[in-house]
Order: structure tokens, then C-alpha cells, then sequence
């Protein structure tokens, strides 16, 4: 990805800041995420994505028993 590409989706995203002190990490992350996303079912629907669910076990503490 060219400097151009990387900082108009940078903009888009609003991630600026790290385009300008970590470009090359946002290189690599926006390159995952294209992988990624080409790798998913073109008839995907939303009913079908897994939802990761996560709760807090008494008192406000995360703990790995209080997840479901």
C-alpha cells in the first residue's frame, strides 16, 4: 500500500495520529484486515457472525468464570 492509500483510509478511519507514528504497524493492520475480509463468505448475512459475549462477575471484576 502506498503512502497516499494508507493515509486517505487513515483519515477515513480517523486514525491519523498513528498513521503518522506507526505507519508501518497500520500498513500491516489495514494489509490483515483486507485478508481477512476476503476470507469471509460472500453470503454471509449479520444473523451468522458469532457474538462473543462477555460479563463481569460479581463486584466488577472480569473473570474468565464469569464469561459466557
Amino acid at each position: 500500500m502506498d503512502k497516499d492509500e494508507r493515509d486517505r483510509r487513515a483519515r477515513e478511519l480517523g486514525l491519523e495520529k498513528l498513521a503518522r507514528d506507526h505507519a508501518a504497524d497500520l500498513d500491516k493492520a489495514l494489509t490483515n484486515a483486507a485478508n481477512l475480509a476476503g476470507r469471509m463468505p460472500n453470503d454471509l448475512h449479520w444473523t451468522d457472525e458469532p457474538a462473543h459475549t462477555y460479563s463481569l462477575a460479581p463486584g466488577g471484576k472480569a473473570s474468565s468464570e464469569g464469561w459466557s
